[in-house]
């Protein structure tokens, strides 16, 4: 028996509902981030996460228990039956029917209007504010500081990402923010689809934080390659009309996303336990993608228009 399987049965004996039940486990593959698992408990089915080793560093897990009450009060995320404060282990109900987002499926109208659906009722419940204010910038520099600190592979190309990060940081905030529940990690993957409602969710809230809701449009943009037609469609659906500052925003958050989740690459190549998945294989996406965005020729335009220069 290896030490996550230990791990897990120490997390079911701590549930007094579940003592004397019968239970079985098995490992959910796919997590970058935690070994999570499937517990079945008699006749009822549950998701565990146990936090990875060295996530304590950049989760605050008391944030992200916060971000899955919005979840399912919003009815966009799974109930939540458990969560042990002192570690951070959450225990949600089993979301029967449902499967994991293609990344492709954003090309699918029904399926693309109903994950911008799913964001918006994140980004507009008002009955919980998280605890954790955090920008785009504070998560970036943050990821910066930690891979430093670790030694382990930086990208050549760190100057101009760390210039780009003070650029993009001076134009938004002085455009300014107005501080929403954020995802922060908004890609597809953290989707899934139940096909018997027609219905869409979102999981993973592990990044969350009150932000600019811009940014989780540009990360969803960025990792989905999206066409700039389908970026400009994003804005007039999610505002109900085109806003030339909102698209700037977003095409400026697509480079900082790219950046913040390449050093974050470089971090869990060094800290993370889940050992199958290949963290340099990742990182070398994020930087393939980033060269393509920062070259792109209107970065000034969009610096001066947030800042509110004039042309002449």
């Amino acid at each position: 028996m290896d030490k996550d399987e230990k791990d897990i049965i120490a997390v079911i004996e701590q549930v007094d509902e579940w003592k004397g039940c019968h239970y079985k486990y098995r490992r959910v593959p796919g997590g970058k981030t935690n070994p999570n698992w499937e517990v079945a408990v008699d006749d009822k089915t549950f998701f565990v996460k146990i936090p990875g080793i060295g996530t304590e560093v950049f989760i605050d897990r008391k944030n992200c228990h916060e971000a899955n009450l919005i979840a399912q009060n919003t009815g966009i995320g799974p109930n939540v039956f458990l969560f042990f404060e002192e570690t951070g282990v959450e225990i949600f109900e089993w979301i029967i029917g449902c499967e994991p987002a293609k990344f492709g499926d954003v090309f699918n109208a029904e399926k693309f209007y109903k994950m911008i659906d799913v964001a918006k009722q994140f980004h507009s419940y008002k009955d919980i504010k998280l605890p954790l204010v955090q920008t785009a910038f504070d998560q970036t520099e943050e990821m910066l500081h930690i891979a430093k600190e670790l030694k382990g592979y930086i990208p050549p190309e760190i100057d101009r990402m760390e210039w780009l990060v003070e650029s993009i940081k001076e134009a938004i905030l002085t455009s300014g923010i107005d501080y929403v529940p954020c995802h922060n990690d908004f890609w597809s993957a953290n989707f899934v689809w139940i096909e018997d409602t027609r219905k869409m969710m979102l999981l993973d809230y592990e990044y969350a934080s009150m932000n600019d809701e811009c940014y989780d449009l540009g990360i969803w943009s960025a990792v989905n390659y999206f066409t700039e037609a389908m970026e400009h469609e994003l804005i007039n659906y999610y505002y109900g009309h085109p806003d030339e500052k909102k698209f700037a925003k977003l095409k400026l958050y697509k480079i900082l996303q790219d950046i913040k989740w390449a050093m974050w690459s470089c971090v869990q190549a060094v800290n993370s336990p889940v050992k199958e998945f290949d963290y340099f294989e990742w990182l070398g996406a994020k930087m393939a993608r980033l060269r393509s965005f920062w070259n792109d020729p209107r970065l000034d335009y969009w610096f001066n228009l947030l800042k509110g220069k004039s042309i002449f």
